[in-house]
Formats: structure tokens, C-alpha cells, sequence
């Protein structure tokens, strides 16, 4: 990890170490419960291991067909889509569907993708934590729909799988009454903190992801994380820094910008799980939280650093960047052509990214916004698995640190109340 020295001082970093420890022992107390943990999401290495067998039976089942929708959204789809996305190429040796991931209610979407797949060759996953999810309640009728009218009702549920909770919700009386194969999520584990799950862990399974070397990883990672200490727990020291430079230098947009296109959608990821968790009300104090924006290197050098570097100075930068690349390729330089570019004469692909990375890091540290690099050994399933967990971890500990509930999102509620409402009042909606 590298930090640049502007930002949060030595002073107000020791400052902070009494809060690090209560945050500490807070979580350490919290994730000794097993499955009623309130911080459950935290020991799912452990937790997962009884349900592993299952899931990869399900996954093997699964594998036998050419693609294969996951229905969800937000913390149901999105950790599935960033590790799957980050190692698209993971086994290639093993027969692996194609994954669609079918979040929004999109009609343009839904009839694109329909118009690409074949009934015969497609299954369909299912997920929601409480089963009743309006957006993958849509998908999955009109999926089923889909299904039903080309192979019959009998061949379509053969081709369903559900992942909810085990005793209540829709979709679970579904599969009861129709006795449709389903996983299930552990009661106290909240969406966006459930790709260690079967929420991910079956869909990833499927495609050939090793998905209990992602499991070892989270938990390598939560060993790293044993201590109070931050100059060992890089949770710690990472939610320290993010927290400080909120509340005492006014740093309120986190912007996450990785160095190599796979890890894109783990921002996306991360940007759910950040915002979700941490943007609350306090009382009798400022708003809890910072905006979480997405950037791409070397892309977005070209679309937002303008921006960055003469904008407010109210931003963070965390850049994600890898020490090794299994694919890489020596850039062809015809001789004709060095006396136009002779800085790219025996540079390979990842050596021109990394300058990129280089430049925009310095020009970032140059005018004065805070920023910290987080460097990634390789692009594996352990290694995916180590960064979720961390970052899991680090939204834990800035959420006690702003003295809020980083589990719960009160204010989301009422917009899928208002939903339903609209649906419910006849000519509300128009069409």
C-alpha cells in the first residue's frame, strides 16, 4: 500500500486510536455468533463451509447448459458480476456457461437478450434475499414466461434455480410449490454483503471460479485484519484514513479508479457497498458518508482528470493497480515507425499503462488531493476474494467510526414503498 503524504497527519492518525480499538473490539464481539453474528458477513469463510458441497453440486448442474441469466439486483448481481468479470478466463479448462446478469427492468434489455439466447440451452438463477424484490420479481415471471412457452411448463422449471432466504418469501413458497432447487442465504447477511455467499459463490461456481480459493482469500485477509493495530490491520488503517480525511479535511468525494479494465466492476460493486452503508444521518452532526464515484485509467484521463485537477478540493483518490499481469504483449514497433514514438521502442502493454497510472498519480498528488494505492500481487480467485473482504471490513469500521449502522439503509425503503403505492392506484402509472 502507498499513501501520499498530503492528508491526514501523523498527529490526528494517533489521535484516532483509541475509536480504532472500540471499533475493533465492536467488530472482533460481533462476528463470534456464527450465523446470528451481526456482523456475520465477516466470518463467511467459516460459515460457508457446510453449504459448499451443495452449491457446487447445484453449479455442476447448472454447467450442463451454454448460458445462464442471474436475476437480481444490487447486492444480488453486483459482487457476482465484479469477481466474475475480474476472471472471466479462470478455468479454462472447464466447460463454462456464458453469464448474463439481467438487473434492471429495462424492456429494450430484457427483449435483446431474449432475442440472443435459446430456451433450450439456458438457465436461470434466481436471487433475492427477502424473495420478493420487485425488479427480480419481474425478470423471473418474464423469464419464466419465455421458458414456459418454448419448452412447456415441465422443461422450463427444470431449468430454474432460486437463491432467498430459507424460510419466508415468495420466491421460497415458489419453490416449495413447484419444487424448484434453492439455496439459501444466511438470515443476517445483508445483500450488498453477500457475494460470499450463494448469492455469488453459485453463479461464480458455475463458470469454473474457484470459489473456495475466494473463500481462503477472505479469509487470509481477516487474519491480516486480527489485530487493533493499523499499522497491521490494513482495514483499519484504510477506514482511518477515509474517515479523517471526511470529517477533518473536508474530503467528500471517495473515488476509486483502478489500473486494469477487470477490476471495473468491482467499483461498482464497491461504490453500492460504500454509499449504502455509510450515507446516513447522524444527529446533532454532519451527515455521514462520502460520494463514492467510479473512474477508469487510463479512460477517464481523458474524460474527468480535467475535473480532478482544478475542480474543489473536496476529493480522495484510492487507485487499484496490479504487480503482475498474466497477459500482457510486447508492443509491435515496426522500425519505420520508432522516430515517431521512441519511448515505446521494447515496452510491453502493461509498461505504457503503468506510466499512465505514474502521471496521473503525481499529478493528482501535485495538486494537493489526498490519495492512497492499494497494489494487487496477480488478478485470482484468492486475490478477489482478500480485497472483498477488506473493503467489507473497512465500510464496517468507518461506519462505527461515524457512529451509524453501516448494515441497515432506512432511507431506501421508502422509495420501494412508493413504488408498490404507485403500481397499486390504478392510472397512477402511465404506460
Amino acid at each position: 500500500m502507498y499513501t501520499a503524504p498530503e492528508g491526514v497527519s501523523a498527529t490526528e492518525f494517533t489521535g484516532l486510536q483509541p475509536e480504532l480499538t472500540r471499533v475493533h473490539g465492536v467488530v472482533r464481539d460481533k462476528t463470534r455468533a456464527g450465523l446470528d453474528a451481526e456482523f456475520a458477513c465477516l466470518n463467511l469463510p467459516e460459515l460457508m463451509a457446510p453449504q459448499l458441497a451443495g452449491i457446487e453440486r447445484a453449479a455442476a448442474d447448472i454447467r450442463r447448459y451454454r448460458d445462464v441469466v442471474v436475476a437480481g439486483i444490487g447486492g444480488s448481481s453486483l459482487g457476482a458480476k465484479a469477481v466474475y468479470y475480474a476472471l472471466g478466463n479462470a478455468a479454462p479448462d472447464v466447460q463454462r456457461p456464458t453469464l448474463h446478469f439481467l438487473e434492471n427492468i429495462d424492456p429494450y434489455h430484457l427483449e435483446f437478450l431474449l432475442a440472443r439466447l435459446k430456451p433450450e440451452t439456458t438457465a436461470v438463477i434466481a436471487i433475492s434475499k427477502s424473495g420478493g424484490t420487485i425488479e427480480t420479481v419481474v425478470q423471473f415471471l418474464a423469464l419464466r414466461e419465455w421458458l414456459e412457452k418454448k419448452l412447456g411448463t415441465i422443461d422450463a422449471r427444470k431449468r430454474q434455480w432460486i437463491v432467498t432466504d430459507p424460510k419466508q418469501g415468495w420466491l421460497r413458497q415458489l419453490a416449495a410449490r413447484e419444487s424448484l432447487p434453492a439455496l439459501s442465504l444466511p438470515p443476517r447477511v445483508g445483500g450488498r454483503y453477500s457475494v460470499l455467499t450463494a448469492t455469488g459463490l453459485l453463479p461464480l461456481a458455475t463458470v469454473g471460479v474457484d470459489i473456495r480459493a475466494l473463500l481462503d482469500g477472505a479469509a487470509a485477509n481477516a487474519a491480516r485484519c486480527a489485530d487493533a493495530d493499523p499499522k497491521t490491520n490494513p482495514a483499519l488503517e484504510l477506514a482511518a484514513l477515509y474517515y479523517l480525511l471526511d470529517v477533518r479535511k473536508h474530503k467528500r468525494i471517495s473515488i476509486m479508479m483502478p489500473y486494469a479494465d477487470p477490476l471495473l466492476q468491482f467499483v461498482n460493486w464497491y461504490c453500492q457497498l460504500w454509499a449504502e452503508s455509510l450515507g446516513k444521518r447522524v444527529a446533532n452532526a454532519d451527515p455521514a458518508g462520502t460520494l463514492p464515484v467510479r473512474a477508469m485509467g487510463s479512460v477517464d484521463q481523458h474524460s474527468q482528470l480535467q475535473m480532478y485537477l482544478e475542480s474543489r478540493a473536496d476529493k480522495m483518490f484510492t487507485f487499484l493497480v496490479l504487480d503482475h499481469w498474466e497477459n500482457d504483449r510486447a508492443i509491435a514497433l515496426p522500425d519505420a515507425d520508432r522516430s515517431a514514438f521512441p519511448y515505446l521502442a521494447g515496452k510491453r502493454l502493461s509498461e505504457v499503462l503503468n506510466a499512465e497510472f505514474y502521471a496521473t498519480r503525481e499529478v493528482i498528488t501535485r495538486a494537493k488531493h489526498p490519495n492512497v494505492t492499494l497494489y494487487l500481487p496477480t488478478l485470482d480467485a484468492h486475490v478477489l476474494g482478500q480485497l472483498i473482504d477488506l473493503y467489507q471490513r473497512v465500510t464496517i469500521y468507518t461506519g462505527l467510526l461515524y457512529g451509524i449502522n453501516p448494515l441497515d439503509q432506512p432511507a431506501v425503503e421508502l422509495g420501494k414503498q412508493l413504488t408498490l403505492a404507485y403500481l397499486a392506484e390504478p392510472g397512477k402509472v402511465k404506460t
